[in-house]
């Protein structure tokens, strides 16, 4: 692929760092907005959406711009508060790179982050596409403001939003926290561990981002490598880990009573096909839930 010159919102997180590193292995230039002070010799670009403050440095000559910005979903309770929280951490970002599109007038392609979980829980035996209605729950409605948000960019260049799946990593993220008391012996399956989960090995993730570059793809994907219920993910992981589940099932009342409404990002969970990128091209690195668990906890 051309030589682009990246720039990446939401690029000192977990993803954000690995998404930089891989591209400039690559050779590609990758700047990162950061609510940091400005770093220009690291490639460290100061901006605050809020404020709609920036660096101007950051944006000569921008080819790509990939935003993963956005606070996490479960870091804590759905209070109204935290609900306005998770909505403008996204949104705003968005309306803030579209106002700065017309600086950037090498601009060819905007890829942004989106979600999954956008298609309702009230459908368990369908198998999702990317052209299905938004469902009506709090995330499916987040998802559908966050990817609307995006769309303001259109008039400016390709747009691309990228429904990510849970992202396996070997540290940090949503596998290590599940992990942790499958080590400890305490693992077990959630609610009655039938709910679905698509998921991600975190290399195909940026492989999905790359293949959507070189080939100029806008639109919608759906980003997971399988789905599998949440039983076969506790299994496959604690065997990977060499431990046995012997504690019962983690009852949804506790779940429910413990985490309130977001405890439907624990119990419930969409069965999405990831057939659109497929018959684009793509190949995954990891297409099995025991490759990709293989590969980030390797045994011996």
């Amino acid at each position: 692929m051309k030589k682009q010159v990246i720039l990446l919102a939401g690029g000192t997180g977990l993803l954000g760092n690995r998404m930089r590193q891989y591209f400039e292995a690559q050779e590609h230039e990758v700047r990162v907005l950061s609510r940091q002070a400005s770093a220009p010799a690291k490639r460290r670009y100061h901006w605050d959406p809020v404020k709609r403050e920036i660096d101007a440095q950051a944006l000569t000559g921008v080819t790509i711009l990939i935003n993963l910005s956005g606070a996490g979903i479960a870091d804590k309770r759905w209070t109204p508060e935290r609900k306005e929280e998770l909505l403008k951490s996204r949104v705003v970002p968005n309306e803030f790179l579209a106002e700065l599109a017309p600086k950037m007038p090498h601009l060819k392609q905007y890829l942004a982050a989106s979600g999954i979980n956008c298609y309702g829980y009230d459908r368990p035996k369908k198998i999702f596409v990317e052209t299905d209605d938004f469902g009506p729950d709090f995330l499916s409605q987040l998802v559908r403001q966050w990817e609307a948000s995006a769309d303001l960019l259109s008039p400016f260049c390709k747009v691309t939003k990228i429904r990510i799946s849970v992202v396996l990593t070997e540290e940090g993220g949503a596998l290590e926290t599940i992990a942790k008391p499958v080590r400890l012996g305490f693992g077990s399956p959630l609610g009655d561990g039938k709910q679905w989960m698509p998921w991600i090995h975190w290399l195909d993730l940026m492989r999905v981002f790359d293949f959507l570059i070189q080939h100029e793809s806008g639109g919608v994907f759906n980003a997971l490598g399988e789905v599998v219920d949440n039983t076969e993910f506790t299994q496959t992981l604690a065997k990977q880990l060499g431990k046995k589940l012997w504690m019962p099932k983690v009852p949804a009342f506790a779940l429910k009573l413990l985490l309130g409404e977001m405890s439907t990002v624990a119990l419930e969970g969409v069965n999405a096909s990831n057939a659109k990128l497929k018959r684009a091209g793509f190949q995954l690195q990891y297409p099995t839930l025991e490759k990709a668990m293989a590969n980030l906890f390797p045994k011996g």
